[in-house]
């Protein structure tokens, strides 16, 4: 048996989130929201605000607006189902380069 050189994360898929561009397309709702009821987690590779809701707060009104420290791991515990286009602070402060995981 050989021995592992790396870590085993929680993260086992990852990719990009563009919101402007609304990338991947198959994940956006009318509105310009990132949407997955499936549950993700968030990072941000640029510093600054993401508002979203944690999968179980089913209701909009109940999002929450956290600011992100620029990371190239995913540490924030919350599992969310949605990231919304529209920024909740002006001017907007919002995290530019986001990505979802999905893990265990």
């Amino acid at each position: 048996m050989s021995e592992r050189t790396t870590p085993m994360g929680n993260i086992q898929y990852t990719f990009p989130v563009d919101l402007e561009a609304q990338t991947p397309s198959n994940y956006f709702d009318g509105d310009g929201n990132f949407v997955d009821e499936f549950g993700f987690f968030i990072r941000a590779e640029t510093a600054g605000n993401i508002r979203y809701c944690p999968i179980l707060n089913k209701s909009d009104a109940e999002a929450i607006t956290k600011n992100f420290d620029a990371s190239t791991i995913f540490v924030d515990p919350d599992v969310c189902r949605k990231i919304f286009a529209l920024p909740a602070t002006s001017p907007d402060t919002r995290a530019s380069v986001i990505y979802v995981g999905y893990g265990v």
